[in-house]
């Protein structure tokens, strides 16, 4: 990829609202941040939906290295087998750039053992293993597993099936995050935009369209963010609200 793409996501990074000292006491300082299509979509039913351009996906990869931790719904783990690093950073930085520290939502530890979540860092010393948050529910076996395979599983309260996510926030907070970037699923962005825990959202909006069966992440009105940002990458255009 030419430097002047790399050069560009680097700017546009630095140019995002920090979170002022002591602004979220308790809680890590919340990034959410999604690509969707025209019509709104951000997934497909138990598939995998590619939609950023490499120059966005560039951007994302610099955001990621911003951010103490990177959090995916179990349902984002099991679709899109993702790594959560920031490999499409410039060769240059890669061995100096710390990766985020990798965080999912299982309620009922249904992680692959196969996920790269989990067997890329046995591989690469500089990738960190999963914190996996889970359900009281949760089979004692598999979390055995799932922990001598080096993740971290931390029991947390549900409500309706659904980890809490004030408590998550709690948990991290206690962990040392300061900053945490949100990803998805559809479900995960729902929940953060019901929140209200949100300080920044970067959307990303690719030039297609995916069509009734997709998954939308805005089921909740928004008319209260305010637009800070806007900047086109390559096809994509990327819009940062708070």
């Amino acid at each position: 990829m030419d430097d002047c793409v790399y050069g560009q996501a680097a700017s546009f990074v630095s140019q995002l609202p920090q979170p002022s000292a002591g602004s979220h006491k308790g809680r890590p300082a919340v990034t959410l941040t999604f690509a969707q299509s025209l019509d709104g979509k951000v997934s497909l039913p138990s598939q995998q939906l590619h939609l950023s351009g490499p120059e966005s996906l560039a951007m994302t990869h610099h955001l990621r290295a911003a951010h103490d931790a990177i959090l995916v719904g179990i349902e984002t783990v099991i679709c899109d087998n993702p790594q959560l690093n920031v490999r499409h950073m410039h060769p240059s930085q890669l061995p100096v750039v710390e990766n985020p520290q990798p965080v999912v939502l299982d309620s009922r530890l249904r992680i692959p053992s196969t996920a790269r979540l989990l067997t890329t860092p046995q591989a690469d010393s500089r990738l960190k293993m999963p914190l996996i948050f889970t359900g009281p529910q949760h089979d004692p076996a598999r979390r055995a597993m799932l922990e001598q395979m080096g993740a971290q599983i931390i029991v947390a309260p549900c409500s309706e099936g659904r980890l809490q996510i004030d408590e998550v926030m709690k948990e991290l907070h206690h962990r040392g995050v300061e900053s945490l970037m949100v990803e998805g699923g559809a479900r995960v962005i729902q929940s953060f935009l019901a929140s209200g825990l949100c300080s920044t959202i970067i959307v990303t909006i690719a030039p297609t369209y995916v069509g009734s069966e997709g998954v939308s992440a805005f089921p909740l009105p928004c008319s209260s963010l305010e637009p800070l940002l806007y900047q086109q990458f390559g096809r994509d255009m990327v819009m940062v609200a708070k």
